[in-house]
């Protein structure tokens, strides 16, 4: 294996080997640089087109038996730019209730009950900013 190495390399200069070793790492050095270039403009893009997210699944909620009063929903929510968030919701007429806070996540809620309407909102800045807001029902 030695051999094989001297013949390949043994008449490489010292200097040719510089240039190679230079050329190498000049190349490296760019392309770490593109890179990290488009994951620099990919994050920019991405932070200031998105949205932010509120959904529930399922929604609306299905009757279930006759017997079960409360239902079950997952809600998950994103600000869309890494700030926290707030959730709220707010049953009927009666005032808002916190529920969470962070820039996103999922909450299974399991106190969905018939004729009543949940809206659940998420904001940004302690309630400062309604970033979006959801109205989850159940079916009769």
């Amino acid at each position: 294996m030695i051999e094989f190495v001297k013949k390949l390399y043994g008449s490489v200069t010292s200097r040719t080997r510089c240039v190679r070793c230079t050329t190498l790492l000049l190349a490296c050095s760019i392309c770490l640089f593109l890179g990290a270039c488009h994951v620099a403009r990919r994050h920019t893009t991405q932070s200031s087109t998105a949205k932010p997210i509120l959904f529930a699944e399922p929604n609306p909620i299905p009757a279930g038996d006759p017997g079960q009063a409360l239902a079950t929903t997952k809600i998950t929510w994103d600000t869309g730019d890494e700030t926290t968030g707030d959730l709220y919701v707010k049953i009927d007429r009666a005032d808002e209730v916190f529920i969470a806070r962070a820039p996103s996540g999922t909450m299974k809620i399991d106190w969905i009950q018939f004729d009543s309407r949940y809206e659940f909102r998420l904001y940004a800045k302690k309630r400062s900013k309604l970033l979006t807001k959801l109205e989850v029902t159940r079916d009769d």
